[in-house]
């Protein structure tokens, strides 16, 4: 702990909680998760888990959403209004300016990540901000008639000759 791998404010993540450090003491640090419960921690446990700090260094993070598209839409357009999306969230930094990767051919779309900078004040901040970017994607893309893809799966018969059907009892006998 005297390297000081936290302080209070931080915003830190545990074991799947986000939290604050309220108070560190000389064997345990109370911090406070989103859901408001607080949780004492002893020290030794920063030492020798996986502790995320969010904002050990500074409060600025980049942050990204992912989004899947049909095959067949226009990419380019797709990309300029995940920019257009990221750009209009006034929470959202500019400098360094967002871009976005086409990620992947994937079985069931063409999957785009758009990433961004934000400044992590509150502990949903993220969340929040990553929220408001799929809502503001979704609407952008209903304008344009670009669909979000979902699972999906082609299924194809041969129906050239009778399809067989067989009962089986539950031990897998006739």
């Amino acid at each position: 702990m005297a390297e000081r791998p936290i302080s209070i404010g931080d915003l830190i993540e545990m074991e799947g909680n986000f939290a604050i450090v309220e108070e560190i003491g000389t064997r345990c640090t109370r911090i406070r998760t989103a859901a408001n419960v607080h949780i004492l921690v002893p020290n030794s446990s920063f030492l020798e888990k996986n502790i995320t700090n969010w904002t050990l260094s500074d409060q600025l993070i980049r942050s990204n959403v992912t989004v899947g598209v049909v095959y067949g839409s226009p990419l380019r357009e797709v990309k300029r209004l995940l920019i257009k999306a990221v750009s209009t969230h006034n929470k959202i930094i500019l400098k360094p300016e967002p871009f976005v990767l086409f990620n992947d051919f994937g079985d069931n779309a063409l999957v785009f990540n758009v990433y961004f900078w934000i400044t992590m004040e509150h502990i949903m901040d993220r969340r929040t901000i990553e929220s408001d970017v799929r809502f503001l994607i979704d609407d952008l893309f209903r304008q344009a008639n670009i669909i979000i893809a979902f699972p999906q799966r082609d299924v194809h018969l041969d129906t050239t000759k009778p399809i067989e059907i067989r009962m089986l009892n539950p031990n897998g006998d006739r």
